[in-house]
């Protein structure tokens, strides 16, 4: 530790409890680190109680005014008593109370206090404040964006920023500090007894589980009870967990720490439809905020710690849970993230309540089939390696008194050089020590996307999914390029840039295409650049290392078979295009080994090298709703209709009105999407044929799961999303023969497959499909889910990527 020769002044403006939460209790801890320390720090602390219960935070009332007025004054009298200190202060979340707080406390303040260290535990101000669309204030858009204007001035450019996480940096970043530093937060151990009492225990309790035949499982949520805390998004998952575990499994669930009034009605009427629905295998036990004996046994009687919530900084209640060997099944917000170790297998995306069910799933398989006893061990271990009281204390008193030091020097050297500008140099970031590399940084462009204007509506379903998954494995950083029209990034994605233009016009899109790498090459820190539709810039120079997935060859095939279907300019453009990509770009992946034979033969047509393509599959948006075990059908299925000439929509209502002539018993097909003109009259004198515009999602959703069967007569795909659409929803699928939608599907079943040369093939596919059992169609969707899993691609691309980048 370094000592400064007098100790360091210090004002810590911040509430201790009561009440009693996260923040309030670290709050107390800083306090009592320094004041351990006063031969190091002289401490001085204005305790803006705000809210003396969880109730009332984030609440506004002429009685806070007033307390706001008192808060300052004490902090102004210390201020003039005291010697150049440091100004200790926590910035609220993103609600309107708490940043018109802070545009008081902090317009006041930094005109007293030069140096102030922003501790970032309700985290989100900061890059709300410079842009991202992760959070966003109550009220219309223009009053939104004058507040993050307001805001960026205030926080602008501390003296240092805090994180409490690896994960939770973006605040710091966003707001310029001059000084950085990540100091984990940490807490007292409160079982020193694990292994000789509590482990005991655990291992007695799963052994329990493995021998039963109806094994009872206990959850804990042990949080304020409100939505952002996920406690709706918990009893949603104990639904979908109810409606898809094994119906020998019992659960009993304990909710701790009381339900905010604001959800209380929707709480209660969920728990009420789950004990009508599950009488004898489900108990739910409501609990106050517990703390003390109570807050341990609830620790020591449960096997599962659930913590859904959707937006956390740090998640002090996750640490304590792994100090008592939990298992532990979480939503990836940036904080709960943070702290679990690398990889962790019961992670979800946010606000995902199927998603989350699926890893509380496989959570208390893993407790019904194997011992626990090591994953408990290293749980525990890593709470004792990282989140002690003594590290944090340790690396918070060390943090201020370098960033004493430091401060010093830097202005010593500005002194001394007053014609050059002093940047200091950030301090060193405390991570803690891992083998698993670090995230990599990418860009993603997404202003080529157009959904419903150009071919890029599958391809966007794609990126969206990808590009979430990405985001929430840790292992990648995105920051994304979008236009106001385009494919825009998912919520999760803060770092989003929006050009100010739409991109639907051709010749906009063009330009934009090209030129964006220049726009864009301000992000020096970028490590690699990502093309989800396949194609690199002309100036792909800007963009390097790259990786491009290009989806298919349908245009040539197009240009083959269908020459009049574009302009010839078109047709030649894409063609130069692609193989400007294919020779530049540094790795390929593609969606299906079908897409890949194509790219091959694409280059071998034009005489390019034929480099390495990985083929990663695609994952389907439908992976976050539960696998139907048996959907409700109505009489009809469905095409989701197309102008192009390779969907051959013509072919198959030609054929349809042939049977239908032909006095065919067939069910009504429904035509989603464009019809071709050649085709029209033919369904104006048709009874078994329904047309019907492009629909939006919900109803897409419901036309699958009450079709009997969805037909893809498309003679070319690259992968066949719809086909994996439909069996997610409990739809089968009939198929053209030979396409990638047959080695899409063929993991799972043969059954569909036609012949376009034969309609009497399609009808008898079409027989063959509708006939599968409920069971049949759900078994198949769950080894398609298995098989083409997002995580599993997603792992496929990360592995791609730092090769890319490794190869530099």
């Amino acid at each position: 530790m370094v000592i400064s020769p007098l100790p360091l002044p210090v004002v810590l403006f911040a509430q201790v409890p009561p009440p009693e939460h996260g923040q309030s209790r670290m709050v107390q801890l800083a306090l009592e680190t320094l004041r351990e320390n006063p031969e190091a720090f002289q401490v001085h602390h204005v305790n803006a109680r705000f809210s003396d219960s969880l109730e009332t935070i984030g609440e506004s009332s002429f009685g806070k005014m007033l307390l706001t007025t008192k808060y300052l004054a004490q902090a102004i009298r210390l201020r003039l008593q005291t010697k150049q200190p440091l100004l200790y202060y926590v910035p609220g979340p993103v609600k309107w109370s708490s940043v018109l707080r802070d545009w008081v406390i902090l317009g006041v303040l930094r005109r007293f206090y030069p140096r102030v260290v922003f501790h970032w535990h309700a985290i989100g101000q900061g890059e709300w404040a410079h842009g991202s669309e992760r959070r966003t204030l109550q009220g219309p858009l223009w009053l939104d964006r004058l507040a993050r204007k307001i805001s960026a001035r205030i926080l602008d450019s501390p003296f240092a920023s805090i994180s409490v996480s690896g994960t939770s940096e973006k605040d710091s970043v966003a707001v310029k500090s001059k000084f950085q530093h990540v100091i984990n937060n940490g807490i007292k151990d409160p079982c020193p007894n694990f292994e000789s009492e509590i482990l005991p225990l655990r291992e007695a309790r799963q052994q329990k589980a493995a021998a039963a035949t109806s094994p009872g499982f206990k959850i804990l949520f042990l949080s304020h009870g409100t939505e952002e805390k996920g406690i709706l998004d918990a009893l949603d998952c104990m639904i979908d967990l109810m409606d898809h575990s094994d119906p020998t499994w019992c659960f009993q669930v304990t909710f701790a720490g009381g339900v905010s009034d604001s959800i209380r009605t929707r709480f209660d009427s969920r728990v009420t439809a789950i004990i009508l629905r599950w009488p004898e295998r489900i108990r739910i036990d409501e609990e106050g905020y517990l703390t003390g004996r109570a807050k341990q046994q609830a620790f020591v009687e449960h096997d599962i710690f659930l913590s859904p919530s959707r937006w956390e900084s740090f998640g002090l209640t996750v640490i304590e849970a792994m100090a008592y060997g939990m298992q532990i099944v979480a939503a990836s917000s940036d904080g709960v993230r943070g702290v679990l170790p690398p990889k962790h297998p019961y992670l979800s995306p946010v606000a995902n309540p199927s998603a989350l069910a699926n890893r509380l799933h496989d959570c208390c398989k893993s407790i019904k089939s194997r011992p626990q006893s090591e994953a408990a061990r290293a749980l525990r271990q890593r709470f004792l390696d990282y989140y002690q009281l003594e590290s944090f204390s340790e690396h918070l008193r060390s943090s201020l008194l370098e960033l004493e030091v430091q401060g010093r020097d830097t202005t010593r050297l500005a002194a001394g050089n007053s014609s050059s500008s002093i940047q200091a140099v950030p301090f060193p970031v405390a991570l803690p020590e891992s083998n698993e590399p670090p995230p990599i940084t990418i860009q993603v462009y997404l202003a080529d996307q157009n959904p419903g204007h150009d071919r890029s509506f599958g391809i966007s379903r794609m990126s969206q999914v990808v590009l979430e998954v990405l985001q929430a494995s840790g292992e990648v950083r995105i920051e994304a390029i979008t236009s106001k029209t385009s494919q825009q990034a998912p919520v999760t994605v803060s770092a989003v840039r929006v050009l100010p233009w739409g991109t639907r016009r051709k010749w906009v899109r063009l330009i934009t295409d090209h030129l964006h790498p220049f726009l864009a090459h301000r992000n020096a820190h970028q490590e690699l650049h990502y093309f989800p539709k396949g194609y690199l810039p002309l100036l792909s120079a800007f963009s390097h290392p790259s990786v491009v997935t290009i989806h298919d060859t349908i245009i040539q095939y197009d240009e083959d078979h269908y020459p009049s279907w574009r302009k010839p300019w078109e047709y030649a453009y894409w063609a130069m295009m692609l193989k400007h990509t294919l020779r530049r770009a540094d790795r390929i992946l593609t969606v299906s080994e079908s897409s890949k034979r194509q790219i091959h033969e694409f280059m071998t047509r034009h005489r390019i090298p034929r480099n390495e393509i990985t083929v990663t599959y695609e994952p389907c948006l439908y992976e976050r709703f539960p696998q139907p075990v048996e959907a409700q059908k109505e009489n009809y299925v469905i095409h989701l209709a197309s102008c192009e000439p390779h969907k051959r929509s013509a072919h198959l209502i030609r054929w349809w009105h042939e049977a239908e002539a032909q006095g065919r018993n067939l069910p009504m097909l429904h035509l989603i999407g464009t019809v071709p003109e050649e085709v029209a009259p033919l369904l104006a004198s048709s009874h078994s044929i329904v047309k019907s515009p492009f629909l939006e999602e919900a109803a897409l959703q419901a036309a699958y799961i009450s079709a009997r069967a969805l037909i893809l007569p498309s003679e070319i795909e690259g992968f066949g999303l719809p086909a994996l659409e439909a069996y997610y929803l409990g739809t089968p699928v009939c198929f053209v023969r030979g396409t990638s939608v047959e080695e899409i599907l063929s993991v799972a079943t043969h059954k569909g497959g036609f012949s376009l040369e034969s309609s009497i093939s399609l009808l008898s596919a079409l027989d063959e499909v509708m006939a599968m059992n409920p069971a049949e169609i759900h078994a198949c969707g769950v080894k398609l889910r298995e098989t083409y899993a997002a995580e599993k691609v997603a792992a496929k691309m990360i592995g791609v990527f730092r090769s890319a980048i490794a190869s530099e």
